[in-house]
């Protein structure tokens, strides 16, 4: 049975992008900001104004980039990147370098031992990988990921994410329904908020999670605390906690558990429905809800998972939640339900957008379709020229 992947990995695999600004991407970035580009010791490189670029390559060197969609990108020891505005994206590749992006949508990434990332706003990321590595997002729903030996990963605000990857990692996440994740040797993970989850795996590890039906999930020997709130006329009520070692019998690994009544209560967020859990067993929760009806959730090998009035309606729902390893070339046929995770991956359509589609078809997910026989039932939805284009370069 394939391992189901952590939330830190989870996490961390959804900023390969910005990893990758810092990285593999950083001479093709330097490239289009060549008019912006200062090359050598102490270099210094500044734009300012919509879709700015600047470059800096050398020791010391620094970049800045202020307007709308700007990137900055510094490249070498001690090397400084800072992008301020809508968009904006920020890469520091080297030993001690630094990375800052503030603004909406901003980007920051750091690669390099002793790195630091911080991004400031709405939907901000942060990542940095090496070893020492900081990362610090704060905003609405931003996410922060350090992956590396001793790195530290800080989220702060609603719906924030944090991951630290490595040995003796650290990983911290502020806010409702926030979500802190540590992986490694000695790592450690905490989440603050009514709502929070806190995950650790990996030897010797621990994570606590407190607020009202704060939840916490832990590998076999991990240390898992948690508070417990009870509600009194409208008020939250701090009034205890517990802390347990998961031992795969009382407590199971990889569960999200609560405390109530002073006992461990396993729960589940499946879709953002806090419900209790009645039974998990080969991959199927039986669930209740805080209203009190009965729901089943199915889960992948790929951490998907879908809820429904019926198990058959659950993984029929489970469908739509997965995206295909695409690797560019479109299949010449294939079932309905490889076309839906291949079509998600290829132009980033919704879950619930394509059921919908689909649903009104009356189309069976089980039948074999060709590609062009989907480009024709597709046409005029959303993403269907990006559909035809990928049809059109594919081979005879």
């Amino acid at each position: 049975m394939t391992k189901e992947k952590s939330e830190a990995e989870l996490i961390i695999e959804s900023l390969n992008e910005v990893f990758g600004m810092a990285g593999d991407n950083f001479d093709e970035f330097r490239k289009s900001a060549k008019e912006n580009y200062a090359n050598g010791y102490s270099s210094q490189s500044a734009a300012n104004g919509d879709s700015s670029q600047s470059a800096a390559n050398g020791d010391s060197s620094q970049s800045a980039a202020n307007g709308d969609y700007s990137q900055s990108a510094a490249n070498g020891n001690y090397s400084q990147s800072a992008a301020n505005g809508y968009s904006s994206r920020s890469a520091a590749n080297g030993y001690s370098s630094r990375s800052a992006a503030n603004g909406n949508y901003s980007q920051s990434a750091a690669n390099g031992d002793y790195s630091q990332s911080a991004a400031n706003g709405n939907y901000s990321q942060s990542a940095a990988n090496g070893d020492s590595s900081q990362s610090a997002a704060n905003g609405d729903s931003s996410q922060s990921a350090a992956n590396g030996d001793y790195s530290q990963s800080a989220a702060n605000g609603d719906s924030s994410q944090s991951a630290a990857n490595g040995d003796s990692s650290q990983s911290a996440a502020n806010g409702y329904s926030s979500q802190s994740a540590a992986n490694g040797y000695s790592s450690q993970s905490a989440a603050n908020g009514d709502y929070s989850k806190s995950e650790c795996s990996g030897e010797s590890s621990a994570c606590s999670a407190l607020g009202y039906r704060a939840a916490v999930k832990g590998d076999n020997g991990s240390l898992i605390m948690a508070s417990e709130f009870i509600v009194n006329d409208g008020k939250k009520i701090l009034v205890g906690g517990k802390a347990d070692i998961v031992d795969g019998k009382k407590i199971k690994a990889n569960r999200w558990y609560i405390v109530e009544g002073g006992e461990w209560v396993e729960v589940d967020f499946t879709d953002n429905v806090f419900s209790y859990v009645i039974s998990n067993k080969s991959g199927v929760k039986k669930v209740k809800t805080d209203n009190g009806k009965i729901l089943f959730v199915v889960s992948d090998d790929k951490g998907n998972s879908a809820h429904g009035n019926t198990i058959k309606e659950a993984r029929e729902d489970l469908v739509y939640k997965a995206i295909a390893k695409f690797d560019g070339e479109l299949p010449k046929k294939a079932t309905g339900v490889e076309w839906v995770g291949i079509y998600r991956a290829l132009t980033g359509a919704c879950a619930a957008g394509v059921k919908n589609f689909v649903e009104s078809t009356g189309k069976s997910l089980d039948d074999t379709y060709t590609a062009v026989q989907i480009a024709k039932l597709i046409h005029g939805q959303y993403g269907a020229d990006k559909f035809a284009e990928k049809l059109k370069g594919a081979k005879p």
